[in-house]
């Protein structure tokens, strides 16, 4: 088989596309390919691979096990033996952005790498939003956005933290805020989940420079009652949920909405630092005009439709006018 027969044969079996074919090398190595091609869209074990690649058994698991922490392959247990799978091209994708420090690819693959990957990214996402919007029983809780003030109580109901680039940011690159800012906490901590093991002390200092850089807390609407299972620090120009919600119209269901912004109006001197700020343009600079010592200035405005409670323009109000109130 060629090379390029054996690339067009790989990206059928592994999901890639067609954009991304001549540009293989980046992703996998030609042993990598060789793997998923033997494995054929089927589930293996390691004696059948073995035989297949005319190697020992050892040396089959050993391959199968680097290619399963670098996201090429799958493994569950089937029948009370180990079986592996080939994994998929969006999988891959999501473990080299954020792990691996030798993949680059130019400014133009990477901007095409990002759309292809937020549509899988809302395809997969559309049932479940589906049955969210239709109030169906759904395991999983969506997300919401939590206060920094309850950062104490969040992090003081998990054991084991993990923090992980954001692999939105990673992608989509239409920011310079911070990627070091996803963490992964007890239950969602898994054999592939890596990153670096912060206490609760270094975590804390991790969400709140990322509050001071404008950045939004995501995390289970469940964590009360459940556990914490992550910690999204959102923006919503690069991270998929918060694009996903807004292309949809799902705020209220996905995420959940459980503050609103409030505003004193008293208090409030129109300087706009809120506007600077908010994501959603809350608080925008309106058309009526006032005059301060002398000068015209645009009066500030705060609609409470577009608010999603996320509390960031909390702080950064000079004069203590804004506070979160809960729904």
């Amino acid at each position: 088989m060629s090379i390029l027969s054996m690339g067009e044969r790989f990206a059928t079996l592994f999901g890639v596309p067609k954009f991304v074919v001549p540009h293989l090398a980046c992703f996998v190595s030609e042993r990598e390919m060789e793997l998923v091609l033997l494995m054929d869209g089927q589930k293996c074990s390691v004696p059948d691979l073995a035989l297949k690649m005319k190697c020992t058994q050892l040396e089959t698991r050993d391959l199968l096990e680097s290619c399963y922490l670098k996201a090429i392959v799958n493994k569950e247990e089937c029948g009370g033996e180990l079986v592996y799978f080939a994994s998929s091209f969006y999988d891959r994708l999501d473990y080299l952005c954020k792990f691996d420090d030798n993949y680059h690819v130019d400014q133009e693959l990477s901007a095409a790498l990002n759309e292809w990957c937020y549509g899988v990214y809302a395809g997969r996402m559309e049932p479940y939003l589906d049955r969210l919007q239709k109030k169906e029983e759904e395991d999983r809780a969506p997300e919401m956005f939590e206060l920094i003030d309850n950062l104490e109580e969040l992090l003081d109901s998990v054991s084991e933290i993990r923090l992980v680039p954001c692999n939105c940011r990673k992608l989509a690159g239409h920011c310079t805020k911070p990627t070091e800012t996803c963490l992964s906490f007890d239950r969602s901590i898994t054999d592939r989940t890596f990153g670096q093991v912060l206490t609760k002390e270094e975590a804390k200092e991790i969400v709140e420079a990322a509050h001071r850089n404008g950045l939004m807390h995501s995390v289970n609407s469940d964590w009360r009652t459940k556990g914490l299972a992550y910690m999204c620090n959102c923006c919503s120009c690069c991270c998929y949920p918060t694009r996903l919600a807004l292309d949809r119209g799902t705020k209220g269901v996905f995420p959940v909405i459980k503050y609103e912004a409030q505003r004193d109006v008293v208090k409030c001197t129109h300087c706009g630092a809120c506007t600077k700020r908010c994501h959603f343009s809350a608080f925008y600079v309106g058309e009526a005009e006032f005059v301060v010592k002398g000068k015209i200035r645009r009066m500030v405005e705060f609609d409470p439709e577009k608010c999603w409670g996320c509390g960031i323009c909390v702080e950064t109000c000079p004069h203590e006018a804004i506070s979160m109130g809960a729904l």
